[in-house]
């Protein structure tokens, strides 16, 4: 691979984090800046030092998606599935619709992959798509059971229970972002070669994108849906953390929007009263489904 082909590679993992960092930081510290938990800026260094931590630490176990769906995958075929999956994200968000940059990659390379007749692993490929069913739906259960256990409890020293949300939110949300770290970012990295340099190169992405990047997601995501209060938002972060955290740990890639959108939607509906709109929600579900198939037609035609 000559100079002009490694920074093109390096330019499109970079702008790939960027996007990854911006698009998801107001979904991971959004609510913490929102309500005035915390300002502007430190919302911003707590979502900034959980991607980088997610990455550092756990980021490689997602070596498995490059290894077992893009085999034997070129330096030119990488740097064609980033600047594919950078353009149908653009285009995705320019609609406003929200779109997992991670499942878009894994549909494109697995596209590619089909088309070059490369090995993929298929037992993989089909738990990860079969993963993308079954998770939105069990963080939607878990997450209506949370929000109604919360509000059927009546404390007696409300002001102590707001607090203490408070602080559990500030962990919440620095893990919501550690786990983004950890598994998206983990596996934009992992297709691009999970190398010293292409890890510096994303953790010079992260604050950029964070920085630029990050207007306007969780308000598409949450308060479309239903205003948040601290116990629900607590629930809700910590139910697609979790989900995210297993899905790490067995090297399979989950978006951390599926799964707080999911949990989002399961916590309005645990409500008696009528005031959720299921609209944001049925556009985000077309939004995964239409690019990850936009993504692996444009793989198979690569």
């Amino acid at each position: 691979m000559n100079t002009l082909e490694s920074l093109v590679l390096l330019a499109s993992l970079f702008l790939s984090v960027a996007l990854v960092a911006g698009n998801n930081l107001s979904a991971c510290v959004g609510t913490l800046i929102g309500s005035r938990v915390i300002g502007k800026w430190e919302g911003i260094l707590i979502g900034i030092a959980g991607y980088v931590a997610g990455l550092l630490i756990q980021g490689s176990s997602m070596i498995r998606v490059s290894r077992l769906l893009f085999p034997s995958a070129t330096p030119g075929l990488v740097t064609v599935a980033l600047i594919a999956t950078i353009i149908v994200f653009i285009a995705g968000n320019s609609f406003k619709v929200p779109i997992s940059l991670s499942m878009s990659l894994v549909g494109l390379i697995i596209g590619i992959s089909i088309s070059r007749h490369m090995p993929i692993d298929s037992r993989y490929a089909f738990t990860v798509v079969g993963m993308w069913f079954v998770a939105p739906v069990i963080s939607i259960l878990i997450a209506g059971v949370s929000v109604r256990a919360i509000s059927a409890s009546r404390p007696r020293d409300v002001w102590r229970r707001a607090s203490t949300y408070k602080l559990l939110l500030l962990l919440s949300s620095f893990l919501a972002a550690y786990t983004l770290g950890a598994n998206t970012i983990g596996v934009v990295v992992s297709v691009a070669g999970f190398s010293i340099q292409n890890v510096v190169v994303a953790i010079l992405a992260i604050p950029a994108g964070s920085y630029f990047l990050s207007r306007g997601s969780l308000q598409r995501i949450g308060s479309g849906m239903f205003s948040l209060r601290y116990s629900n938002a607590f629930a809700t972060l910590m139910d697609s953390v979790l989900l995210v955290e297993a899905a790490t740990l067995f090297g399979l890639p989950l978006s951390n929007t599926q799964a707080l959108s999911s949990a989002l939607f399961g916590a309005g509906i645990s409500y008696r009263e009528r005031f959720l709109s299921a609209k944001p929600f049925l556009l985000i579900v077309l939004g995964w489904a239409a690019a990850t198939m936009i993504s692996f037609t444009i793989g198979l035609l690569v």
